[in-house]
């Protein structure tokens, strides 16, 4: 499983790049709250942002990156992010759902029937472990994740697979 991730970078990226004109948005059809842009942030790597944005402002980011199959079924990394400002209003949990609703219909027109979707969440981090509970349901697997400063920190592995 892949190590934790800086969403919260992400989402100030994406800010810049919408304030410079830099990506373009496409609204999403079953929630049109939310906007999707598709990229490839190293060849071969496909990732999926869902943004919440209101009055030009980036709110709430999920991201959803392709990561090792599970037993042939395809999986996607899970990472996501509110605006410190925004928090405590139900947006992580809403861009999560929502998101997951638009990246399943969004693949009933290809082969692609059944994936998992997997978060790695910082033991600490409780309102983002709260998400990942009540969206991705199940019971975490605690892993041992090794940052580049060479610091390790315990945190949970959440997926929506059968145990």
């Amino acid at each position: 499983m892949p190590a934790m991730t800086d969403t919260m970078a992400a989402l100030t990226s994406l800010q810049q790049a919408l304030d410079n004109r830099l990506v373009m948005l496409q609204r999403c059809k079953l929630h049109p709250d939310l906007q999707v842009h598709l990229d490839e942030p190293s060849p071969g790597v496909s990732r999926f942002t869902y943004a919440n944005i209101s009055k030009g402002e980036v709110l709430a980011i999920a991201m959803f990156v392709v990561a090792e199959p599970v037993e042939g079924v395809p999986c996607f990394q899970l990472g996501y992010a509110v605006l410190d400002s925004a928090r405590k209003a139900g947006l992580g949990s809403a861009i999560v759902a929502k998101s997951i609703e638009e990246i399943s219909h969004g693949f009933k027109a290809t082969p692609l029937k059944k994936f998992y979707v997997e978060a790695v969440v910082g033991r600490g981090n409780l309102p983002s472990n709260k998400i990942a509970a009540k969206v991705l349901a199940g019971r975490p697997t605690e892993i041992t994740d090794v940052s580049p400063a060479s610091l390790r920190c315990s945190i949970f592995a959440w997926s929506n697979r059968p145990d």
